[in-house]
């Protein structure tokens, strides 16, 4: 696994609660539990003396699911009075599943939400889900235990959305093979290193037999997620993809133009980077290969840790800093929130509440993957003992703010982006001042449109 690690991820497991208890399958009942007769979400009524069921809307994956099986039992154990049912969709048709729901009059109680795409800004604005201020003071929670930048990034016109359920600070991240470095003499990256760093350490990881290249220096984000990848860098040169209120794409000045720049010269100048039709497989497979010697990413990256075993060793740093003194970073945060049709919303924010808390959000990392956003699941132990935690940690407690764009069309403005920088890492695009406008025009066209 990672270098200077204190024990195996299956001892690790093995060690903790989570691993001797396995996964407890939860046994869900079907809907129909008699509702609770306090709809004003304030939670000061009687319990019901019937059992309350809240149904809640998740989206399917391998990570949240193990987490919800686990925690609905004990959830259950400790509110016999409320019943928890699951209804699962992929993510891909999660949207049209809840806005059919809506329409038809059968939302459940509680629902996952992100800022990712600006999916929970526009939950809000179609009506979905409730504001949940008045239901957390009423349950006495305290909001200070989460992050107040990924509390900020789900408000709207001043109300909170949700809690954080899981969040990282975004593609802040590069993974490096220290077995590679070890190769080739070099010195591990520390948390000063800089983008002129990157550059000689990316060019002495270079690896050729022959004409092949068997093993790429670094590979840029943007490859896998221009818009992401590259906020982080413009933010490295001292400046933003968006203005404040998110109504202006700034890609012609010039953070934004030395960002592409940066990244360009890792394909074709440098020659480091594998071109789109150099990757096979996933950047992924291709990291687990030990054919990248670097690449940026999030904290997902760290899940192939796994997959990679004792091929070879591996640890991650902050992104390389610019001239701003930063690598870069963004809030991003998946929420959990009660639904506007809830006739139970004390009961379903409680359930909110508890797949939101402490042990919820570090229960995820030892399964393995993004936790969640809170100071205190990024500072618990049972996750520092592994050492690309900790840099997580340092991120995360230093992480910039996110934007996003404002009439909500973020999925479209980054899908733009994307295609049109693939031609740039290929090498059949330049940018120039022609087709660096030519891409900040058709991202604004998206911006400009009304909000959906």
């Amino acid at each position: 696994m990672t270098t200077g690690r204190s024990l195996s991820r299956r001892d690790f497991l093995r060690t903790t609660a989570f691993g001797a208890m396995g996964l407890t399958l939860a046994a869900c009942a079907a809907p129909g539990a008699a509702p609770s007769t306090d709809t004003s979400g304030s939670g000061d009524a009687a319990p019901s003396a019937e059992k309350v069921t809240v149904r809640f809307h998740a989206r399917i994956g391998q990570q949240e699911d193990t987490l919800y099986d686990m925690m609905m039992p004990k959830f259950m154990e400790e509110n016999p009075n409320i019943e928890i049912v699951r209804e699962s969709f992929p993510g891909a048709e999660f949207q049209t599943k809840v806005s059919t729901m809506l329409a038809g009059g059968t939302l459940g109680d509680a629902m996952w939400s992100a800022l990712g795409g600006a999916t929970i800004y526009f939950q809000w604005a179609q009506g979905t889900i409730a504001p949940i201020d008045e239901l957390a003071q009423s349950a006495g929670v305290d909001l200070s235990g989460w992050y107040e930048g990924c509390l900020n990034a789900i408000t709207m016109e001043g109300n909170l959305l949700g809690l954080p359920f899981k969040a990282h600070p975004g593609w802040a991240v590069t993974y490096y093979n220290a077995s590679a470095f070890e190769e080739v003499g070099l010195d591990v990256p520390t948390a000063d290193w800089t983008l002129d760093d990157q550059i000689e350490v990316a060019m002495a990881l270079q690896k050729t037999e022959g004409d092949r290249v068997t093993r790429y220096g670094y590979l840029p984000g943007g490859f896998e997620n221009a818009w992401k990848a590259l906020l982080c860098t413009t933010r490295a040169y001292g400046g933003q993809l968006l203005n404040e209120d998110g109504t202006q794409f700034l890609l012609m000045e010039d953070p934004a133009r030395q960002a592409v720049q940066y990244s360009w010269d890792m394909f074709n100048v440098h020659n480091v980077a594998p071109k789109p039709d150099q990757i096979l497989g996933t950047v992924n497979e291709m990291w687990i290969a030990g054919t990248l010697g670097m690449n940026q990413a999030g904290t997902f990256r760290s899940v192939a840790d796994a997959a990679i075993g004792d091929t070879f060793d591996w640890m991650a740093v902050g992104n390389a800093k610019g001239p701003a003194g930063v690598g870069g970073s963004d809030y991003e945060v998946d929420a959990f929130c009660v639904t506007s049709a809830s006739e139970n919303p004390a009961e379903a924010f409680k359930w909110v509440e508890y797949l939101c808390n402490h042990e919820s959000g570090v229960q995820l990392g030892i399964i393995g993957g993004t936790i969640g956003g809170r100071p205190d699941v990024y500072g618990d132990e049972r996750l520092l003992q592994f050492p690309f935690r900790q840099v997580f940690k340092e991120l995360m407690d230093n992480a910039q703010s996110a934007r996003v764009v404002g009439n909500w069309r973020q999925a479209e403005a980054e899908s733009v982006l994307q295609q049109m920088c693939q031609p740039l890492w290929a090498g059949t695009e330049e940018p120039n001042d022609a087709y660096m406008e030519t891409i900040a025009v058709a991202v604004q066209d998206v911006l400009d449109k009304p909000r959906p």
